[in-house]
């Protein structure tokens, strides 16, 4: 894969595994980490004010996603917990300052901790010693000046926690069951334009079956897991649970099936 216009200046620089960045990307910091399967795309910077000092350190866990243009200051560091997503346009700050303090002006240092299955989406707004809970989900375009705890929704500017304890929500097998079929047979719509045949797909107890002419594949929802028959409709259905949130993580990257008139 060819990356263009990425600028990486740090004193140590960790990667894991099947991670994924776009083009016109800027790391700068003293310490930048991020693990398995994290995704970085076009135009996000990572940087700017004081990105090279003592606290200058950006450590992101696993199956993160930073989506494009969003900007995160590492002045102070910066936490950001597994499975989180960061949507476009995002901006984590962890100083403000301009105006000499000596005449009363204020000035605002402080490192920012988002936790663990996070979503922020975008042109969100996340200021200086701000911690953010696990399974939280924030409304688009919110200004964090605030922590925020566990479990909650939280929207607003500034933000403000709407409902309490809301997740993770325990669903029933039969909503889960009304879940997954919404979301195979939305799949199965997409099947001509890929060029996909002769495919049988049933969903029982927290299981996907696709059997094929080549063989089964059984699709774990409860253990996160794939076994039997792999091929590239295997991991195209993958990729699309992928989209609404059901992550299997395996040695491979997401990979979907794309149309004829969309390959170079």
């Amino acid at each position: 894969m060819k990356y263009e216009h990425v600028d990486i200046k740090c004193n140590t620089f960790k990667v894991g595994k099947n991670c994924t960045f776009g083009n016109n990307i800027k790391i700068h910091c003293t310490h930048f980490e991020i693990g398995d399967f994290g995704y970085i795309a076009d135009g996000v910077e990572i940087g700017r004010g004081g990105n090279f000092g003592p606290n200058s350190k950006v450590k992101i866990g696993k199956n993160v996603g930073i989506f494009e243009r969003t900007i995160i200051n590492p002045s102070e560091g910066v936490e950001i917990g597994d499975n989180t997503g960061i949507g476009a346009e995002v901006m984590i700050w962890t100083h403000g300052a301009w105006l000499d303090v000596l005449q009363g002006f204020p000035a605002d240092f402080g490192p920012v901790k988002i936790g663990s299955n996070v979503w922020l989406p975008a042109r969100g707004v996340v200021l200086p010693n701000v911690t953010i809970g696990n399974n939280v989900v924030i409304g688009i375009n919110s200004t964090i000046n605030r922590s925020l705890p566990d479990g909650c929704f939280a929207a607003g500017s500034p933000c403000k926690v709407i409902k309490e304890d809301v997740y993770p929500k325990k669903l029933t097998e039969d909503e889960k069951k009304k879940i997954m079929w919404e979301i195979i047979s939305d799949w199965y719509k997409l099947h001509d334009i890929k060029m996909v045949k002769d495919v049988i797909t049933k969903y029982e107890n927290g299981k996907i079956y696709m059997i094929q002419e080549q063989g089964e594949t059984i699709y774990d929802i409860e253990e996160m897991t794939i076994s039997g028959y792999d091929d590239e409709v295997v991991q195209d259905l993958r990729d699309y649970l992928r989209r609404r949130g059901v992550k299997i993580y395996t040695e491979d990257r997401f990979k979907s099936i794309r149309p004829n008139w969309m390959e170079e």
